[in-house]
């Protein structure tokens, strides 16, 4: 038996070294290594590679040698597109690659060979330095060599970035808040102070819900969550009600939120939003020492009063800087008019990379893979029933954290709509054994309490 596996490894080296793959005797890595491929012609013989480094880094190798030890070739690559480099995801195309910050190693302008010996130029695809989400891409690279005639086929490459990152799930309502707790919903802006994040602070029981929040608002977030630390808000507010209307009392000088268009923004929202998550409180009314004044916070204006937002919110997986995926929503407005928020359809596809791909990058990434497939819906009694192909339940068969992630976003996306109060979900399951098709119930805890603080 032993010989046997042996004899099966020698075969593999041996057919791996004719392909014309580089072996290293001290490290070789199957499973990080794709196999080569060669392409031999009158002059030059060209060789691909594609090494993973890590879950978000992939190396191509672009050989070049001349067909015998003997032979001396040039090589001359188009001035103004040496090498053809299309990158996609699910149809669309990536646009903005340069050469210049794709080429680690090598000369992409010319080449000279005088042996069999391979001479590279190394491509790096690195998630972060192009900022692009997980996800799945197509990659095709095609030298064009001007000086000799060469037939070179394009070489494709499949890519797949996938961030390690820690999620903590949303906690159901049942048994997530103890005795003589209340839970506060404060909203705090990333990292970039483009949208803002809702956490969940579990605080001891307060008959004062509004101040305690503005109180726990000046606190700024736990450190742990890897977000600005330090108050998104002014300072010494108090806060009252009057029916279904909170009224939040500042002091004039709103010092550095009044000179910023972007800290102004994020302090009024951070302030309506983690005030009208509250029970019985739906618009915000701003006071300055007492009195309503026309304009403030960097000229907004302060004379009416702020609605709770009800327009449809997409939830994203925000990367914070302790690698905490939080999820983040997105007014839907932001994804374009040419969208329909009446459509379920269409609010599922921008819960994909393929929805938009400029509200996606490194650091905020859809939370549903491009594979998952809303198959079936329906709203009755305002519950909606969402039917997904199989692959909801084997993208991510391996990590709990991750499609539990995807669920909690999708519910809340969908929880956003007007209409909706509840969301089940069925799969679309093919058996193996019978042929059959058939739906199944995912059981799954609603999500009420986002992002845990703790």
């Amino acid at each position: 038996m032993l010989r046997t596996i042996r004899n099966i490894f020698v075969l593999l080296l041996i057919g791996i070294t004719a392909s014309g793959m580089p072996i290293y005797a001290s490290s070789i890595n199957f499973s990080s290594i794709i196999p080569t491929i060669v392409s031999k012609n009158d002059a030059i013989i060209v060789t691909t590679e594609e090494k993973v480094i890590s879950s978000n880094h992939v190396q191509v190798k672009y050989g070049f040698s001349a067909d015998s030890d003997k032979s001396y070739t040039g090589l001359l690559f188009n001035e103004n597109n040496p090498f053809t480099v299309e990158l996609t995801s699910n149809g669309d195309t990536i646009q903005d690659l340069s050469l210049d910050d794709l080429v680690t190693l090598g000369n992409y302008k010319s080449l000279e060979l005088y042996s069999s010996t391979p001479v590279y130029i190394i491509f790096d695809f690195d998630q972060e330095k192009l900022n692009l989400p997980d996800g799945s891409y197509k990659l095709k690279i095609k030298p064009n060599i001007d000086n000799v005639n060469v037939a070179t086929e394009e070489a494709e490459f499949d890519i797949h970035f996938n961030t390690e990152g820690n999620y903590i799930p949303a906690l159901p309502a049942i048994t997530s808040v103890k005795h003589g707790e209340t839970a506060l919903t404060l909203y705090f802006p990333d990292n970039e102070a483009n949208y803002l994040v809702p956490i969940t602070r579990f605080v001891p029981y307060t008959s004062s819900p509004l101040t305690t929040t503005l109180r726990n608002l000046e606190k700024g977030p736990n450190s742990n969550l890897g977000l600005p630390l330090g108050t998104p808000i002014p300072v010494g507010g108090k806060a009252g009600k009057s029916g279904d209307t909170a009224y939040v009392n500042l002091p004039a000088d709103l010092g550095s939120f009044n000179q910023g268009s972007s800290a102004s923004t994020n302090a009024v929202n951070s302030l309506v939003n983690s005030l009208t998550s509250i029970n019985g409180i739906s618009k915000v009314q701003f006071q300055f020492n007492g009195k309503i004044i026309k304009d403030a916070f960097h000229g907004m204006t302060m004379d009416v009063p702020y609605h709770k937002p009800d327009n449809t919110m997409i939830y994203t997986a925000y990367l914070s800087d302790t690698n905490r995926f939080l999820l983040s929503p997105i007014p839907f407005s932001m994804f374009g008019n040419q969208y329909d928020d009446n459509n379920i359809n269409t609010i599922f596809d921008t819960m994909k990379f393929k929805g938009i791909p400029e509200i996606y990058n490194s650091k905020r990434h859809p939370i549903v893979p491009n594979d998952v497939e809303l198959l079936d819906y329906n709203i009755a009694n305002r519950v909606l029933t969402l039917t997904f192909n199989e692959e909801f339940l084997k993208v991510y068969e391996n990590n709990d954290h991750r499609r539990q992630m995807m669920v909690d976003g999708i519910i809340f996306t969908f929880k956003s709509l007007n209409d909706v109060d509840f969301v089940n979900i069925k799969v679309k399951v093919d058996s193996k054994d019978t042929n059959e098709q058939g739906i199944i119930n995912y059981d799954f805890a609603p999500p009420v309490y986002i992002n845990p603080e703790d």
